[in-house]
């Protein structure tokens, strides 16, 4: 494996007949990778500040994507945008499939590569986040598998550039203004201050005197434009942060008390839950 192309991969048993496998290709905006077979394994509802782009390789997952649920298998792709809310359960038989997570910026320079895609001052999104094409399907699992295995650059550089290329060029689109913006300037204050405040303890008290909304008001109002309740968000601000850390080696306990969790087990619930392997598999792949 080549350490200055890719991250050392790290590799973790989770229940039984369950597998996940993470690693990070350094070179192209720190692209992290998934292939992960579950069997029970629950994804808890949650965002992330990459795309989120896959395959399945067999089985069915069950997820809920803009708040409709349906059923992925093999040939279904996944293309979710950042702060796109979603999770993930195992159908019977659980399922196997290849993850992406490439941040803004590696998809914005494949963009610029396409032609006739024309950028311009907008943001990058998918409306369709699942789609059934067998053939794409196929070119990410393809491009996944040469991540994985090959220890030549060049062969890793076209594979992304030609298999992210292909699914802007055929989901692609492009808006104004990112989601959140689009969001009341109320719930925007309240998506700042859980950024900003972590690592401290957060209540409904603090966020009420923030927006001048009353409880019940706020977790709803909260909830229809951000996708999530405001636990749900600060819980995934502050497993953004942890990954962080942890990708500079620091340790768990640490990482745990800085983050705003209360203790490490408290981290590894939500991390796993959000993240499919513990704090410590990730902190390997550093």
């Amino acid at each position: 494996m080549d350490l200055q192309t890719q991250e050392t991969a790290t590799a973790t048993e989770l229940f039984s007949g369950e597998r996940a496998k993470f690693w990070r290709e350094a070179r192209h905006c720190d692209l992290e990778c998934l292939t992960a077979t579950f069997r029970t394994h629950t994804y808890a509802p949650h965002t992330h500040d990459t795309f989120v782009i896959g395959a399945i390789v067999s089985g069915q997952q069950q997820h809920k994507l803009k708040g409709n649920e349906s059923i992925g298998g093999p040939g279904s792709v996944f293309m979710l945008n950042p702060e796109e809310v979603h999770d993930g359960r195992p159908m019977a038989g659980g399922y196997s499939y290849r993850m992406l997570y490439p941040s803004v910026e590696l998809m914005h320079k494949v963009a610029r590569d396409l032609p006739g895609v024309a950028p311009g001052r907008g943001s990058l999104f998918f409306k369709q986040l699942m789609v059934q094409d067998d053939t794409l399907a196929e070119h990410l699992l393809r491009l996944h598998a040469q991540l994985e295995q090959s220890l030549d650059p060049l062969e890793k550089d076209e594979a992304i550039y030609l298999a992210l290329g292909q699914v802007i060029g055929r989901y692609g689109s492009w808006r104004k203004e990112p989601v959140v913006g689009r969001a009341p300037k109320a719930v925007r204050d309240m998506c700042d201050y859980m950024r900003a405040h972590y690592d401290e303890e957060v209540d409904l008290d603090q966020l009420c005197a923030l927006s001048g909304m009353s409880k019940s008001y706020l977790v709803r109002v909260f909830a229809k434009h951000m996708g999530q309740t405001p636990h749900s968000f600060l819980t995934d601000v502050r497993v953004r942060q942890a990954r962080a850390q942890l990708a500079q080696g620091v340790e768990p306990t640490q990482v745990a008390f800085d983050c705003g969790f209360y203790d490490q087990s408290h981290l590894n619930r939500h991390f796993k839950k959000r993240i499919g392997v513990a704090p410590g598999a990730y902190r390997n792949i550093a």
